[in-house]
């Protein structure tokens, strides 16, 4: 009977210690929301408009997550990290555009002194290659709505 409430109670000092070691990790990371009034592509993958929040994956620093809460949306994409010549002034979704079509290119978090760019999707690179000889429209960039760093 002893044994058995030792067991027990050295197994709620583990979870305990593990919970607070995973919650110490998580204050590494970043929770960034944007608002995206058009429609755009991640990938191959089309996404509506809507209020979105990105998170850097922990174990995987390069992915990132993209979540759409008001449709259920989930969406991860590795990324390319570089460094920004100075620490950006607020949160950001810089897109490319190509006729109509939005497509997410890199994403910038205030406080971050790098950013993330995505690895251009094959649509994206047949509409670039056709658009060389044509007039491309500038990077569009969407600020965030609502940031918050842990």
């Amino acid at each position: 009977m002893k044994k058995q409430i030792f067991y027990h109670i050295a197994a709620s000092v583990l979870f305990l210690f593990i919970g607070k070691q995973s919650a110490s990790a998580q204050s590494l990371e970043y929770v960034t929301t944007f608002e995206v009034p058009f429609e755009f592509q991640v990938n191959e993958k089309l996404l509506p408009a809507g209020k979105y929040i990105v998170k850097r994956d922990q174990q995987r620093p390069q992915i990132l997550l993209l979540n759409c809460p008001e449709r259920k949306l989930w969406v991860t994409f590795q990324t390319i990290t570089h460094s920004l010549s100075e620490q950006p002034s607020h949160s950001s979704m810089v897109f490319k555009m190509y006729g109509e079509k939005h497509f997410l290119a890199e994403v910038k978090v205030l406080g971050r002194d790098e950013g993330y760019a995505l690895i251009r999707s094959k649509t994206e690179r047949q509409l670039a290659h056709a658009a060389k000889t044509k007039t491309v429209r500038p990077t569009q960039a969407i600020r965030a709505s609502d940031t918050t760093s842990y």
